[in-house]
Order: C-alpha cells, then structure tokens, then sequence
C-alpha cells in the first residue's frame, strides 16, 4: 500500500492488542526414538514418539484438556496401531511382516519431555535370516524427522539412524551362531523393558544436546500448534452451546487465537521461507475443518484471519468489552488487504477510521490505527493528484500531514512516531 507497509507489519505493530498464542513456543525435542530386537522367529520393538507430535496427527486428547491421559491412549490404540503399521514396518526375507501392537502408554525422560511409547512385535513364518526395517514416523510434520535407532540381532548391538530415505538392512548369521544369539536377544529385550523407565548417563547427555540444537530460531512448531488448535476447538464449541456472556468471550477469544495463529505463520515464513510447509498447511486444513478462515493473500504475500469472530461478536455485543479491539481488528484487515486504489473505498476506510478514534479515545492501538488513517490521506491524496483534482489533493495532503505530525507530537520515541515522521518526509518531497 505504501513505502511504509513493512515497518507497519513489525509484530509490534500488526498485532499489539493481542498476546501471541503458544505457537511460538519451541520444541524441545524433535526426535524420535525405536529399539529393535531379533528373537528367532520375532522382531520386537520399543518405538517412542513425542507426544504433542502424535497428538497434533492423531487427535488423542479427546477432551481437549491439554493432556493425553491414559484412558485416552487406550481409547485411540486402534488409531495408533493404524499409524505405526504405515510408518514403522519390517520385512523378512523379503516378505513384509504383520504388526502386532502389544501395549501403548506416555513416557517421560530424564528432561520430563512426554513420549508417547509403543511396543510392537512382528512374527514370521521361520527364523529370521534377512531383516529390513523401515522407520520414518512424524514425516507428515517434518519431513527429514530422524528415528535415532537401536538395534539387537545375531548377538550384535548397532546404531542406526532411521529417516525416510534410511532403511536398515542386515543378514544374519547361520543358525547355530543366531541360536546362541537368542540368549543375548532375551536379554536386550529384558533391558528394553529396563530402558523404559531408566535411561543411560550418555543416552541422557545426548538428549540433551539434542534438545538444545532444537530450540535455536524456533517460530511455529507442533506442540504449540497443537495447544493452539485445541484451543480454537473448544472455543468454537463454546460459540454454540454456552449462554450469551460466555459465548460472546468465546467468540471474541476464538478471533484472538485465529488472528494471533496468522501472525505466527507469517512470522515462520518471514524467518525460515517454507521450511515448515507440512505445519503450515496442517494450520490451514484444521482451521479450515474448524470453520475458522485464515487464508493466505498472495497479492500481499501473508496470510489473514478473516474476522469473522470479531464481526460476530460485535453483532452480539456492540457494547461489549472487547467491542474496540475487536473492531480495530477489523480496520486493521481492512487497511493490510486494500489495494488503495478507489478512491471511494479510501475514503470511506477513512471515515471509518476517524469514527473510531472519536469513539475510543483512550483505547490502546490508536497510535497504529492514526497512521492507518495518515496513509489513508496520502493515498488519497495521491489519487486525486492521478485525477488531476488539484484542489481535493492539496487538502488531503494537509490532512496527511497534520495527522502525521500529531502522531509524533502525541507518541514520541515509538515505532508509529518513526512511521509518521517517515511518511511526513515523503510528503515534503513529493509523491
């Protein structure tokens, strides 16, 4: 719309009413983990997902209270065992084999990050003497997403790090060597029962290191994506089956989150590019299913709520208490999508505008919302200036300037006074 528009978009400005929902918090870890262990005829196997990722697929938390409980696992084995036949899969000699899910339940590690675990077990028709396994869970989230591997076979413990790309392949020794192996399989089974609730000194150590890389330059992860989402689904709950007062927060709170998740995603795009399409595009598909509209703007490259939660609350309640910040928001959506270029659109946002201050002078996004207006001006009178309306243009220029130099007078030492004064400065010298 103007030289200015991308200072006008700083998160200080775009969004100063609300408080950014848990998007942005970081993901602590990002890893997932599997032990494996050739037995004879069967593979066993441990795999640990985080948990808020598994939930943030699969929609385990049914209540919505922000915690995956036990009978809520229970609830969703047969959802779990879906996935993990899809994601974590083993073939003998060639031959693919059945999955059986033995049990499921949440796990924490020694950094109190919540997992959620699994122990699997594969049969084949005779001893194994081929084994590949595939591991690449959570790639729908991220796709390069590592399975940091452990695997028990012929006697031998490996490492190995699962991806999409990465399978394991291993030929197994003659059967009086795997017969002897099957002692040392029973025991690596055992420990994977012991490792479930007791973790080596390095095993933590690395986590750690893992940990720590992972919350470098994080803007949108899952975890907070999910809690945003849950979020928004109990408001939109709330928008049909609570009384009037407790509907109409409900319906102010759910524009609040939605606005706020569309200021996270511009954010991650700003800092990262596409790096998290697979979040982005979850965000926009699960809004969508909420009925929520945040939608992405390729003329001015940056995705928008709606407002349709801040309209309604407004039908509803005129008078509310979120009544300016809702409809500030509106202005403010209104101002980033114009094309500024109709004149009577212009002038119509403007009186919009001064509408507002009039009634809410105190309210606290004034300054931002009177450079709104001052851009208004200086478009407007850039356009009469096109017409060749020398007399309209004159007189918006003046307008333009005498609300620039009221914000600087009124806010000094703020980001919109810096606008003003910039705007006040293109003014001077021309268009």
């Amino acid at each position: 719309m103007f030289s200015l528009l991308s200072l006008c978009c700083s998160a200080s400005l775009c969004f100063s009413v609300f408080s950014v929902p848990s998007v942005i918090s970081a993901h602590a870890n990002s890893v997932s983990y599997a032990q494996y262990a050739v037995d004879g005829r069967t593979v066993h196997a441990v795999v640990r997902l985080p948990l808020d990722d598994v939930d943030l697929l699969l929609r385990l938390d049914r209540d919505l209270d922000g915690q995956v409980s036990a009978a809520e696992l229970d609830a969703s084995k047969s959802t779990i065992h879906a996935y993990l036949a899809k994601h974590v899969r083993v073939t003998v000699d060639g031959a693919p084999l059945a999955q059986r899910l033995e049990r499921v339940a949440s796990w924490r590690d020694q950094l109190a990050l919540q997992y959620l675990e699994a122990a699997l077990s594969y049969q084949a028709a005779h001893r194994v003497r081929h084994v590949s396994i595939h591991t690449d869970v959570l790639t729908e989230l991220y796709p390069s997403h590592k399975t940091l591997g452990h695997i028990t076979a012929a006697g031998q413990e490996e490492r190995f790090t699962f991806a999409s790309t990465a399978t394991y392949e291993r030929h197994l020794a003659p059967d009086r060597t795997t017969t002897i192996a099957t002692v040392a399989v029973g025991v690596a089974i055992l420990g994977l029962l012991v490792i479930a609730r007791r973790r080596s000194a390095a095993a933590a150590v690395g986590m750690v290191l893992v940990a720590a890389a992972a919350q470098a330059d994080v803007v949108m992860s899952a975890p907070g994506l999910n809690a945003t989402l849950k979020t928004m689904e109990k408001l939109k709950r709330q928008t049909t089956v609570e009384p009037k007062p407790a509907r109409e927060e409900a319906l102010f709170q759910l524009g609040a989150q939605a606005d706020g998740l569309a200021s996270i995603m511009n954010l991650e795009v700003e800092s990262h590019g596409m790096q998290e399409r697979e979040l982005l595009d979850l965000a926009l598909s699960r809004t969508k299913e909420l009925g929520v509209a945040v939608v992405y703007n390729r003329a001015k490259k940056k995705f928008f709520y709606d407002g349709a939660a801040f309209a309604e609350y407004l039908t509803a309640a005129p008078r509310g208490a979120h009544a300016a910040a809702a409809e500030f928001k509106l202005l403010a959506y209104r101002f980033y999508q114009s094309s500024a270029t109709d004149i009577a659109a212009l002038r119509a946002a403007a009186g919009d505008k001064k509408r507002f201050l009039a009634r809410h002078p105190g309210f606290e996004g004034n300054a931002e919302l009177r450079v709104y207006l001052a851009v208004d001006y200086r478009d407007l009178h850039r356009r009469y200036l096109d017409a060749q309306d020398n007399a309209n243009a004159a007189s918006y220029r003046r307008l333009a300037r005498a609300e620039c130099l009221g914000i600087a007078r009124q806010y000094p030492r703020t980001e919109q006074a810096d606008a003003a004064r910039q705007l006040l400065r293109s003014l001077d010298v021309g268009r």
